[in-house]
């Protein structure tokens, strides 16, 4: 008689000694008599000489499916760990081991000791307590020594980090993975394996789920169970892109390291669609560009004192003036806001992009001294003095956030930079942001009196509800200005791009540093992009979120209000762009 796929006996004391109707019986009741009924059906397909593995015929004979996305992400060779979330139990390691053998045949996935008694998943498993601990790792030393030499031999290992099926959590008030155990952090650390995180979305049964809760030790032995069900549903499986080294590295410990891949893991389950804002679904045609003569003589008739830095090598050139000193370059600003903005999903939909705001703030502009054309511009607004001959509501971002009186009067004391834009001709050019944060600094050398600058940098449409999301969460937990926050409120904040209470979590430890933001943000993207540029930089200025806020006139982009307290900015970038500055 063949051995069973999993034996009932074998896992209770004195099991053998018990009448085999009452072993049958209690397999039926557990599951395992589907597991044995399949095994049985694998053997048959080996012995009519079927080459296939037994991952592949045990989703097949247990009715296993699932769409799969992102299985070009396994590394064909090399050290390799894929890490997955824990939804099901034991129908997520049969899935687990038919998707990775689609790629490498040289597999091991960690398994605990209860799925040990599979008796197929044998010859390609490793034996270990996932649960941590000081006894389990003195418990478990071969097999994690065999992990660790299965890897530096180049090959790959699938693991579940969480050790068993997900539970329900009265505190985030869902099924939840149990916390990840550094164990595996360290070993992918010590054999700088590449890391492919992986999700499967659902969750086990209602019974299940009452018994963890109830008698969380005795789960284990309904898992079995749990194959009839998932059996009767399709499943969605994600790969997320690869984690190399390089990108592990960034992270100083075991435990930041774990919840780091965690919720590379579970941000596979958001939404990666682009929701277009109904407002630049009816688009009118771009205006035609000015003149080039007459743009060019507007340069020319410019006062010398406006030019405020050049860049030789570059050829360009950048001004700061009024509205009225370039009437015609103005509406080539315009025209060059609106193209520049609908290229990344944002922009008005009108024909060019002005305001009435133009008319009144000063305008940095980046002149191409051999193309004679715009290249791109800032805007600048001189706090204290709209203020003063305007009021509150002569400053742009006012109609979007509502200011406390103590914030205004800090306020006072800064330029409020919008509407920064560089031509998609010139963006490739790795001269042209610096070019243009050179003419800040020196905008801000000529008026010393300013001590902070604030604004909102756009996170538009363009970039997927995941990678908003993420964004959005990563500054409200690493980046907010603990006091200057409380004091304003926008009138149309986010609502919908927070991360889960469970994720949200894992930021603090698992995503300390804004490399780690922008590397995820670039596994998201379908194209690859990172964070936007102007986020990166004001951050690198030491720049502070005081709120958040949508802008569905203007594509629906994410606005992050940030402020940059100049006395706190890093003294080596100061000086690059301002040189030795006077306060």
């Amino acid at each position: 008689m063949r051995p069973k796929m999993a034996d009932l006996a074998d896992q209770i004391k004195g099991g053998h000694k018990l009448p085999q109707w009452i072993i049958n019986w209690g397999e039926r009741q557990l599951g395992l008599h589907a597991l044995n009924v399949a095994h049985a059906k694998i053997e048959d397909d080996w012995e009519a000489g079927s080459t296939d593995n037994f991952f592949k015929l045990a989703c097949k004979y247990l009715n296993l499916n699932y769409d799969l996305e992102g299985l070009e992400n396994i590394p064909k060779e090399g050290p390799c760990v894929i890490v997955s979330n824990h939804p099901h139990g034991m129908s997520d390691g049969l899935m687990f081991g038919d998707i990775a053998l689609k790629v490498r045949n040289d597999v091991r996935i960690v398994v605990n000791e209860w799925l040990h008694c599979v008796r197929g998943m044998r010859p390609y498993q490793i034996k270990v307590d996932v649960y941590g601990g000081e006894e389990a790792k003195r418990a478990n030393m071969t097999g994690m020594r065999e992990i660790l030499k299965w890897l530096r031999e180049g090959h790959c290992i699938l693991v579940f980090p969480s050790g068993s099926a997900a539970t329900y959590s009265h505190r985030d008030r869902r099924v939840i993975d149990d916390p990840w155990q550094a164990n595996i952090a360290a070993i992918i650390r010590k054999t700088k394996a590449t890391v492919v995180p992986m999700h499967i979305a659902g969750r086990t049964g209602l019974f299940f789920q009452v018994l963890s809760t109830l008698a969380k030790g005795l789960r284990a032995n309904f898992l079995a169970r749990e194959i009839l069900r998932d059996g009767r549903m399709r499943h969605t499986i994600k790969l997320g892109k690869p984690i190399l080294p390089h990108t592990i590295g960034i992270i100083e410990s075991d435990e930041g390291l774990s919840d780091y891949l965690r919720l590379q893991s579970m941000l596979l389950r958001y939404p990666k669609q682009q929701v277009k804002s109904p407002s630049i679904t009816h688009q009118q045609e771009i205006a035609p560009h000015q003149p080039t003569a007459a743009l060019q003589a507007e340069i020319e008739a410019l006062p010398a004192d406006t030019l405020y830095y050049t860049n030789h090598a570059a050829g360009l050139d950048v001004y700061a003036v009024t509205a009225q000193q370039i009437p015609q370059i103005m509406q080539e600003m315009g025209i060059e806001r609106e193209r520049t903005f609908r290229a990344v999903g944002e922009g008005t939909g009108a024909p060019s992009d002005l305001d009435a705001y133009d008319n009144h703030y000063i305008h940095l502009i980046m002149w191409d001294t051999r193309a004679k054309r715009l290249a791109g511009a800032y805007r600048i607004g001189l706090t204290d003095k709209i203020i003063e001959e305007k009021g509150i509501k002569g400053i742009y971002n006012a109609a979007f956030f509502r200011f406390n009186p103590k914030l205004i009067e800090v306020l006072k004391q800064g330029l409020e930079m919008g509407r920064a834009f560089i031509t998609p001709e010139y963006q490739r050019m790795a001269a042209s942001l610096d070019t243009l944060w050179m003419g800040i600094g020196q905008f801000l050398n000529r008026h010393p009196q300013y001590r902070y600058m604030y604004g909102t940098v756009s996170v538009s449409q363009d970039y997927t509800h995941t990678s908003r999301s993420l964004i959005l969460s990563y500054l409200k937990q690493h980046e907010m200005h603990a006091k200057y926050a409380k004091w304003v409120q926008a009138f149309n904040p986010p609502r919908s791009y927070d991360l889960l209470s469970e994720d949200a979590r894992l930021l603090p430890a698992g995503m300390p540093d804004i490399r780690l933001l922008a590397s995820g943000i670039a596994s998201i993207e379908p194209d690859g992009k990172s964070i936007p540029v102007l986020l990166r930089q004001y951050l690198r200025l030491g720049g502070k979120m005081i709120s958040f806020g949508i802008d569905d006139d203007f594509g629906g982009t994410l606005d992050c209000l940030v402020l940059v307290d100049l006395t706190k900015t890093p003294e080596r970038i100061l000086k690059r762009y301002c040189g030795n500055r006077e306060s």
